[in-house]
């Protein structure tokens, strides 16, 4: 990376570093790692232009997270002989390239996202940026800030591509050393207008609706909140009114949040990154100072999670067993999402005064076959990912009830957790889970799995 130099005139030094996307593609050589961003700040058109002449390159390593947006290369099992494409979160483009054999799963949490490109030997970054202010600060943007800080302004980082937009990045206030990069850092810049990305937000479904019915008691005044986008965040979203002034301290942010700030009911918005936001809220971020956008080495991270006090982590999983180990990235071994923050919020939470965290799934699921099997199973099978440990599991919640498993024996787990099962399984998995070592008949004597059911 270019040295920044406050002194010079960043003017000329832009004109001078300016040049066509082909030109900056050249910058790119075979061996590199790079890093390009997430979501809207990915230079699409740069991939493209690689892709177009992907015999020019060898050996060289893309890591990215979360792609919006179409890229040829991530869809040609022949670009693999070119490029290797690592993606920390999979989103349902990365989904379809990684079942193609293409791209790779990242394999890390969120909360080691700083450190994961690093050790494919990261040293050239890329991304879209707005174009220099007054003094030749480049905002990177709202999806640009939680990374910025610690991947492009890494000091491994040799060079980097700076890809001017005038119209799809929203810039971000803040600190220029946390939500910018100078003229002079940029070895090479490229200027290309993009579309914004907006990503509207799912409505709640029934069972989102059951399962933050079990959680709002336990949410209060004066809680910090950690909530991802989709139909449960919004479910939950729009019972806080009844729950008192709050905060948000989460992963992401969420349209519907603006309202609830500018209502009274949340007082501040502390978050990584806009999750299913459009232009309403991206326009409340840059004027209110009550919503702040944090990199991602403060906002997931487990240690500076658990200085929060009273933090309420509520993040989803696809499948647990009887112990409380969650499968949270992968349906069996297959890849679907990523392990994202969601361990961070929920050790950080474990450990913050006065925290509670929740694990929320559907209790069935539906195969191709259109056979319903249970989501909460004996024990993992065989070669299940398992992103949640036992150890760090609180509350973990279906459509079906709620099971306090934090701190507990392996009975008490057992017991709990069969009653927020689906009742056409609970009878089976008794049947079964006494077959292990865990549990015997004689520990369910006067247990009742059905005493939670609605009459």
């Amino acid at each position: 990376m270019a040295e920044r130099n406050l002194n010079i005139d960043w003017k000329q030094y832009y004109k001078d570093h300016l040049m066509s996307m082909r030109e900056a593609s050249n910058f790119i050589k075979d061996g590199d790692c790079f890093w390009v961003g997430e979501a809207s700040s990915i230079p699409y058109s740069l991939l493209n232009e690689m892709y177009a002449h992907m015999e020019d390159y060898h050996n060289v390593t893309i890591y990215s997270n979360v792609m919006n947006q179409p890229c040829d290369m991530i869809f040609d099992p022949e670009a693999k002989k070119h490029f290797r494409q690592i993606t920390t979160y999979n989103l349902p483009l990365e989904r379809m390239s990684i079942s193609m054999n293409v791209e790779e799963c990242g394999a890390c949490g969120y909360d080691m996202l700083p450190l994961g490109p690093f050790e494919y030997g990261c040293d050239t970054a890329a991304c879209y940026l707005n174009p220099p202010d007054e003094n030749g600060w480049c905002n990177v943007g709202i999806y640009g800030v939680s990374t910025n800080h610690a991947l492009v302004n890494n000091p491994r980082i040799k060079r980097v591509i700076g890809i001017m937009d005038r119209t799809g990045q929203p810039p971000v206030p803040g600190d220029p050393e946390i939500v910018a990069i100078h003229v002079t850092q940029l070895d090479c810049i490229v200027e290309e207008d993009t579309e914004i990305m907006a990503i509207p937000a799912q409505p709640p479904t029934q069972v989102d609706k059951d399962i933050a019915s079990y959680i709002l008691p336990y949410i209060h005044s004066g809680d910090k909140v950690q909530i991802g986008f989709g139909g449960l965040g919004e479910e939950i979203l729009a019972h806080l009114k009844s729950v008192g002034p709050l905060e948000v301290f989460s992963e992401v942010a969420c349209d519907n949040m603006a309202s609830l700030v500018e209502e009274g009911v949340i007082t501040k918005i502390t978050a990584s990154s806009p999750g299913a936001c459009g232009q309403r809220f991206f326009d409340f971020m840059a004027k209110d100072p009550r919503c702040v956008l944090r990199p991602i080495e403060e906002n997931i991270n487990p240690f500076f999670i658990s200085q929060q006090d009273n933090m309420v982590a509520i993040n989803a999983t696809f499948m647990c067993d009887l112990l409380g180990q969650c499968c949270s990235e992968a349906q069996g071994l297959a890849p679907y999402s990523g392990a994202g923050g969601s361990f961070a919020y929920i050790y950080g939470a474990a450990i913050s005064k006065g925290g509670r965290s929740f694990l929320c799934l559907r209790s069935t699921y539906v195969d191709h076959d259109g056979e319903r099997h249970s989501n909460i199973v004996p024990w993992l099978p065989e070669g299940v990912i398992v992103t949640t440990p036992k150890n760090f599991v609180m509350f973990i919640v279906s459509e079906y009830g709620i099971a306090d498993c934090f701190l507990k024996t392996c009975k008490d787990r057992i017991r709990g957790l069969i009653k927020i099962a689906h009742p056409d399984y609970r009878k089976e998995l008794m049947e079964q889970i006494v077959t292990t070592p865990l549990i015997k008949e004689d520990d369910f004597e006067g247990y009742d799995p059905f005493d939670n059911i609605k009459k």
